[in-house]
């Protein structure tokens, strides 16, 4: 995007692209009529949502009006139209389940980067805000848990509004904390996202939707393999968050090497050096494929979601 895009759109969502706040977060609320996709199907046996079933009982959902059969709950008579025709009518429900959706968000400092639009870190909080607004308008239930390694925010599934605010505090709260320790230079702990998926599976209950937000630097094995078995008996899907510097450096003409870091390690890279611009790229070529694979393997959706570009842009791909 142009320079004078990306101040526009930076402007119309109050951000800074550095330092969420809440404004920004409570924007995609009236955004959800415009990318929400509305649909009904039949729920899973082990699942519950806002899914119509089969059974007819006592629910939310109005289905229709028939005439009163012996054994009908009285309590669902409907008295307008028996008195406007003379003939006792029931009202037909069917079932309407909340489902708990469970938005888990990885705020370590490999997040706090971003060349183009706003930080990974902070695309990642508009994605969860985004997930979470869309899954109050269907009347779900929304927890999750938000860690960096260092702070862990676990939240159990809260109904309307109050899931969803308290969602975005949280946000706010761990993204704080990690920006201090990324100015104060604090090396990225290790194994900080197989701790928040050992805190996830004490949190989701069978027949739960998670969505899992983060940059998957470091994923491991285990941390994969915890996912499978957490997808089994839940709908599970991931969203990796990336910035196209992370895949590509671009051409550059400055005496001064690039500085890159991987919270852990740094190195400098020469961007007039076109032989060391294809081995960056090769290497993070391999590294997304690799990535890829793992999850392909194992059966788990991951979705690439850039931080350069407004998530707004994205949203096809987010649905």
């Amino acid at each position: 995007m142009l320079n004078a895009e990306i101040e526009q759109w930076l402007k119309q969502l109050h951000c800074d692209g550095i330092n969420p706040g809440i404004q920004e977060l409570l924007y995609y609320r009236s955004k959800i009529h415009a990318f929400a996709r509305h649909h009904k199907s039949l729920p899973r046996s082990s699942q519950t949502g806002p899914l119509l079933s089969k059974s007819r009982g006592r629910g939310m959902e109005f289905d229709e009006v028939r005439h009163y059969q012996p054994g009908d709950d009285i309590r669902s008579i409907d008295w307008r139209v028996t008195a406007r025709t003379g003939k006792a009518h029931t009202k037909l429900y069917r079932e309407e389940k909340e489902r708990p959706v469970f938005i888990s968000v990885d705020l370590s400092l490999t997040q706090l980067f971003g060349s183009q639009f706003v930080f990974k870190s902070v695309q990642a909080c508009h994605l969860a805000a985004a997930l979470a607004w869309q899954a109050q308008h269907k009347s779900d239930r929304i927890g999750g848990l938000i860690g960096n390694g260092w702070l862990h925010q676990e939240l159990k599934p809260a109904a309307r509004q109050k899931g969803v605010l308290r969602l975005c505090h949280a946000l706010l709260d761990v993204h704080e904390d990690s920006l201090a320790r990324w100015k104060d230079k604090q090396k990225q702990q290790k194994n900080a996202l197989d701790e928040n998926l050992k805190r996830l599976r004490q949190l989701v209950r069978p027949g739960s939707t998670v969505y899992l937000i983060s940059d998957f630097y470091g994923a491991s094995n285990q941390l994969l393999d915890g996912l499978r078995v957490l997808s089994q008996h839940n709908s599970i899907r991931c969203f990796s968050i990336y910035d196209p510097m992370e895949l590509e450096l671009p051409q550059g003409y400055s005496s001064h090497p690039l500085a890159i870091t991987d919270g852990r390690e740094h190195v400098n890279i020469n961007l007039t050096d076109r032989q060391q611009r294809k081995t960056y790229q090769q290497a993070a070529q391999q590294r997304w494929q690799a990535v890829q694979q793992a999850f392909k393997k194992r059966r788990l959706s991951l979705t690439p979601i850039s931080s350069s570009v407004p998530l707004e842009q994205q949203w096809a791909e987010v649905i």
